[in-house]
């Protein structure tokens, strides 16, 4: 057992994090010593995360959010198949004492689940490998939705392929979806599954959903607890065992159509994100391109933005604008080339913005070609939400709100179009509604990119709930070099974490954007709200940010330039 723990603080998803770290060490040592009655959620924020003698569970949920992480990494570290011990270690939910598995390490080949194994039956041990073939029993839940998600690198459909040759849209069929449930008045509806899943993922632009080939989503529906619990799997178009799996547990205290109707929005939700299975195997293409095709099809250039949208990097921008550029050349009027064009040209602008710069006027032609792609293909979400992009990066709120708005209308199944309305909904001041859209956004994928946690960031700042503004925040930071550090710095002084003041306050001084106009400047040209933003300007001079740093334009070491 602690040669399973031991082997899990050697990997880099836990190992850089050392508070998840110790918090694994803790609960294990604890568990063996045979004390699991003194792991509470008091105890563990006392002895690991060091919070007070008058720490109060209710009102601060460090232990909740850390526990969850940690499961998380727990179950993606196990289907990996990474692990080479004979024991696994899992954090059931709601539970802070974590359970040891024995599994058998053999070299037993993957193979699809057996559907009878779905509705109970017991499901064989095997190597972490083999755990594919109890996918559906495999689950972790999220936020309020208790979605769970199961990935696997889905590689093999690329096997056969030239390394430079470029992918193209996936295509998805919809198999039949089984009532497990054992209530044959439900057959209907469950039939009505498959039906509501390839209209619902016919809305997306980024893919195409075919009658026959291609990889094929099937599934079951269940029954537990007074909750029906929808399990799919995703089988590669060679059909050798399986991509990806997930289990949806359905609402509660509602007609069983709409249940069921609702659980088939998340899933298509989890099918179609940009970090979901669909995309799996073009993304892990595109890693291993040094450079852009001399001519490079749509998709390509799509699997670049959706590179540069993670990560908000110049260099993954200026790839992405010059990609689509290439395709503007053989066909000026792909509407998707150039929405996206727009949008990235629109962020560089704002991102090299200065103080004065009028950014409304400098956009203005960006907002015309958004207008034109729209024009050219009103009915796709994926073309308005860039088209409310460049609104917002043009500070034109109320336009942005409405095309966002009307990009999650065309597809409420996008989570990309729920999290920029959250955003923009929030940043207009409708702070309870942009909050609920944000938080929709989180829970309906299982790996969220950073600027999802923007609105989550923004909230809990605000509200002065700083344990919970740190934690988005640092979400953030993963693909947010200024709002996400800048948060995280102004929370940090708030309940003395000067591990992080310390960490947060030289990578803030070094930013050169930062630097050209001061922070406020710069902030406050992302979010307005008067409360949040004082907030901010607080917890950074309490961090022992320079006061002229705050307003004007600095050095590294804080001196005005």
């Amino acid at each position: 057992m602690r040669a399973a723990m031991e082997e899990l603080l050697g990997w880099q998803g836990i190992s850089r994090s050392p508070q998840l770290a110790q918090l694994l060490r803790y609960i294990v040592e604890k568990t063996l010593a045979g004390d699991e009655a003194a792991i509470k959620a008091y105890s563990i924020a006392v002895d690991v995360f060091g919070r007070p003698q008058s720490f109060d569970p209710q009102a601060d949920p460090i232990v909740r959010v850390q526990a969850r992480r940690l499961r998380t990494l727990l179950e993606q570290f196990y289907v990996t198949g990474a692990s080479r011990c004979d024991v696994q270690i899992h954090l059931p939910l709601g539970r802070y004492v974590p359970e040891f598995a024995r599994v058998a390490l053999t070299s037993q080949s993957v193979s699809p689940p057996d559907p009878a194994l779905l509705d109970g039956a017991p499901k064989p041990r095997r190597r972490p490998h083999g755990l594919i073939d109890a996918a559906y029993g495999m689950a972790f839940t999220l936020i309020g939705v208790g979605l769970a998600f199961v990935i696997f690198q889905w590689l093999a459909s690329n096997a056969g392929q030239a390394p430079n040759s470029q992918p193209d849209f996936p295509s998805v069929s919809v198999g039949a979806f089984s009532n497990l449930t054992g209530q044959a008045v439900l057959d209907d509806d469950v039939a009505a599954v498959g039906v509501q899943l390839a209209a619902a993922l016919g809305k997306f632009d980024t893919f195409n959903v075919v009658a026959s080939g291609g990889a094929v989503i099937t599934g079951v529906v269940q029954e537990q607890l007074g909750r029906f619990v929808v399990n799919a799997i995703l089988t590669p178009p060679q059909g050798d065992g399986i991509a990806w799996s997930t289990s949806i547990i359905a609402m509660k205290g509602v007609r069983d159509t709409e249940a069921l109707e609702q659980a088939t929005i998340l899933l298509a939700a989890q099918l179609a994100s940009p970090t979901g299975p669909l995309h799996a195997p073009g993304r892990a293409w595109l890693k291993q391109q040094a450079a852009l095709p001399d001519q490079p099809q749509i998709y390509t250039c799509l699997l670049r933005y959706m590179a540069w949208r993670d990560t908000r990097q110049l260099a993954d921008a200026d790839s992405g604008t010059a990609c689509f550029d290439r395709v503007l050349k053989t066909d000026p009027e792909n509407a998707y080339a150039i929405a996206s064009g727009a949008s990235l040209r629109a962020w560089r602008v704002q991102y090299f913005a200065g103080p004065g710069d009028d950014i409304t006027a400098q956009l203005r032609a960006e907002a015309e070609v958004a207008a034109h792609a729209v024009a050219l293909r009103p009915g796709s979400s994926f073309v308005r939400e860039q088209q409310a992009l460049v609104f917002a990066w043009q500070a034109a709120i109320t336009a942005a709100v409405a095309a966002a708005q009307k990009a999650v209308e065309l597809n409420p199944a996008s989570s990309d179009a729920s999290a920029l309305l959250g955003v923009l909904r929030w940043l207009n001041g409708e702070y309870e509604t942009g909050r609920l859209l944000g938080e929709r956004a989180i829970t309906e994928v299982s790996s969220a990119p950073p600027w999802y946690y923007m609105t989550r960031a923004f909230d809990a700042m605000r509200e002065q709930r700083y344990f919970d503004a740190i934690d988005a925040a640092l979400a953030l930071a993963q693909g947010d070099d200024e709002l996400g550090p800048v948060i995280v710095l102004a929370a940090a002084p708030r309940i003395g974490r000067t591990d992080l003041i310390d960490l947060y306050r030289p990578i803030l001084l070094a930013n050169a954007h930062l630097q050209s106009a001061g922070i406020m400047p710069r902030i406050t040209a992302v979010f307005r709200p008067e409360g949040l933003a004082n907030r901010v300007r607080e917890g950074l001079t309490l961090a022992g940010i320079p006061p002229n740093a705050l307003v004007a334009p600095f050095n590294a070491d804080g001196t005005p330039k």
